[in-house]
């Protein structure tokens, strides 16, 4: 047998592999790579070179780099083949724990997707960590630091996969350091970990002290399947048939197995080197050994003619990059949960691509739906944020109207998404008017266009709701608080009446024995009846009827029941006066804006006297007149504030 590619299954593949975190095509010399008859390329690319800091802000000038790269090799027909990341972390992410810090997990699927989106479409086939890195240099002193490290390496290798999976991508693999070959224990956890979805239980014996709480729960993701393994060798002496047929047997089973010349290897000048590892995969793929390839370092570059006689025939009809139509661009998942109905919101690029409407239900009636939406299109996606009304605590809402908890966790296991959020539904409806236009209001007072600044947000509906978005350094943050439940007391001593009268509807929202009642009680949905009764009492109207928000504010638009008239004369000033008092607090440079169901549909309480009780401040009148003001249109601004929420959480 002369060891030349006649000898090799037609679809076998030779390679040719660099160590390091190419930044560029122009320094490769890819003519006589392509001459010698090599149909892949593997390089390693940088993290640092794509986000500086690990996260957050994208070197475009990186991820230009790669994409030429990927151009090249393509246009000489190579097939490029990627790990993404070697032993180097960015140093920003060292300052944070670096592999010892869990949280490296999710910023490294961050730089996954960040990557991938830019260059999967042409990636024949694509592994998360260089098999190097898997050790990087472990301290010995602190078996804590390093089992760790091994764990959430792992992890990240699971998250890494699920982000590509996400994108439609297809070949993605695993790289196992060349330890393998003598049975080596770490390599074990990591064939074991990934193929088992398990640690060895001699590991588990041993290390389960160090390794972090609840890592058991993490197998389900660092198990997430790949579609072939890389095995390292190096140069200690030819590949071992026999740990090949236990790898097969104890881990990989039928998928494809790739071997990778290590890069520090003093014999790869050696020609006989070269043959022994030819020789012994014939032996292997004679006993049956799925062997699909074999990648060669770069550091045999000057025997390139050598390997050009070895390499000469026909290449193999395999496809030079990911199948057309695969790539897809991200999802994300917005939800606005009701008592009644939750909206679904499908976002592709940025952008609202679908809405949906269904019933609320029960809590599995609920992450059924999610469910059902996330197989309807086929992949998993990016993110979920659901919005509601109720308390946030430790991940989970309680939906007060719905009566029911809905977890991150539950939104991630019904879904698959690698990043679930539940926020209050006006930390939504701040969020609503992050990138509000002149176009999406309507302008009671100040500047066309709400300029950039810290923003208010009060919605009358269902209750009260107050919310803010915080402006710094160029970014918004959320300020979450229960603006709804300040206090109210009378304007006017024609109000007084009334607001005895409202003691013996609503006692227990009276702030002690005073006549100071919660805002929310007069202004919303649920306080307009009771004010309307109140009103209806200190008129004399001892049996005043129950009545609708609804009824009660087309009476007043009307003018055809006096107490209406006066119960939303009163909504609409003390309303103009809460938002006024909390501007003063806050000082909303970026504006005040109304939004919700009783502003979009009742333009007409919000005029003269409105504006007038919002800039009645005494002393102060000249700095409340000072203030943009507006009547948020957006439609949808509950799916709309959650879709700005998630993009600001996935870029911090």
């Amino acid at each position: 047998m002369q060891n030349i590619r006649a000898d090799f299954p037609k679809d076998f593949l030779f390679g040719f592999s660099t160590s390091g975190g190419h930044h560029d095509a122009e320094p490769l010399n890819l003519g006589p790579v392509q001459k010698a008859g090599f149909d892949c390329y593997r390089f390693s690319t940088s993290w640092a070179h794509v986000l500086p800091e690990g996260r957050g802000s994208v070197n475009q000038v990186g991820l230009d780099d790669y994409d030429r790269l990927a151009d090249a090799l393509l246009e000489h027909g190579i097939r490029p083949c990627v790990t993404l990341c070697g032993t180097d972390l960015p140093l920003a992410l060292d300052d944070l724990g670096g592999w010892r810090n869990r949280d490296v997990a999710g910023w490294f699927a961050d730089y996954t997707e960040t990557l991938m989106s830019r260059i999967g479409d042409r990636m024949f086939s694509v592994a998360p960590i260089d098999a190097p890195a898997w050790y990087g240099a472990p301290d010995l002193r602190d078996i804590r630091t390093t089992t760790r490290r091994m764990h959430h390496m792992l992890l990240a290798h699971g998250r890494s996969i699920e982000a590509m999976r996400g994108l439609g991508m297809t070949n993605l693999g695993a790289e196992i350091p060349p330890e393998w070959a003598e049975n080596d224990s770490r390599s074990a956890d990591l064939l074991s970990g990934i193929f088992n979805n398990a640690y060895p239980e001699v590991t588990v014996a041993e290390l389960e002290p160090y390794l972090p709480e609840g890592w058991q729960e993490d197998f389900d993701i660092i198990g997430t399947p790949v579609d072939w393994c890389g095995l390292h060798c190096d140069a200690r002496g030819p590949i071992d048939a026999a740990a090949l047929t236990r790898i097969q047997h104890g881990f990989t089973k039928d998928l494809p197995l790739y071997f990778t010349e290590s890069s520090n290897s003093e014999r790869q000048q050696d020609p006989a080197r070269f043959n022994q590892i030819l020789q012994a995969v014939h032996e292997a793929l004679d006993q049956g050994v799925p062997v699909k390839g074999l990648f060669i370092h770069a550091s045999r570059i000057e025997n390139l003619p050598a390997l050009e006689t070895k390499l000469r025939g026909s290449k193999v009809s395999l496809p030079l990059a990911q199948p057309a139509g695969t790539m897809h661009e991200h999802w994300n998942l917005v939800a606005d949960i009701g008592g009644t109905n939750t909206r679904l919101g499908v976002i592709s690029n940025g952008k609202l691509a679908d809405l949906r409407k269904y019933p609320t239900g029960t809590l599995s009636d609920l992450l059924a739906v999610f469910h059902s939406l996330r197989d309807e299109i086929g992949t998993d996606p990016r993110a979920v944020v659901a919005a509601g009304a109720g308390p946030v605590r430790d991940g989970t809402i309680r939906l007060t109207n719905a009566n029911l908890d809905l977890s991150e966790a539950d939104i991630s296991k019904a879904t698959g998404a690698q990043h679930t959020f539940v926020i209050n539904d006006f930390t939504a409806a701040a969020w609503s008017v992050a990138e509000v236009t002149g176009n999406d209001v309507e302008v009671l007072q100040g500047e066309t266009t709400p300029p950039p600044g810290t923003r208010l947000v009060v919605g009358p509906g269902t209750g009260l709701g107050v919310g803010a978005l915080l402006y710094s350094d160029g970014r918004y943050h959320t300020a979450s608080g229960e603006g709804g439940h300040v206090g109210l007391s009378p304007r006017h001593v024609d109000e007084v009446e009334i607001f005895r009268a409202a003691r013996h509807i609503a006692p227990d929202c009276f702030f002690d024995d005073t006549l100071v009642l919660e805002a929310e009680m007069f202004l919303s949905g649920t306080g307009l009846p009771i004010l309307y009764q109140a009103a209806g009492m200190a008129a004399g109207q001892a049996d005043t009827p129950k009545r609708s928000a609804r009824d009660i504010l087309e009476d007043a638009r009307t003018q055809t029941d006096p107490i209406a008239v006066k119960t939303a004369h009163m909504f609409t000033t003390h309303l103009g006066a809460v938002m006024g008092d909390l501007a003063v607090v806050l000082m909303p440079s970026g504006g005040v804006f109304l939004v919700g169901g009783v502003a979009e549909k009742n333009r007409w309480l919000f005029k003269d006297a409105f504006r007038d009780a919002f800039n009645a401040g005494g002393r102060f009148s000249d700095l409340r007149r000072s203030f943009n003001l507006y009547v948020s249109e957006q439609d949808e601004f509950g799916i709309v504030g959650a879709n700005n929420f998630c993009k600001s959480a996935l870029t911090r």
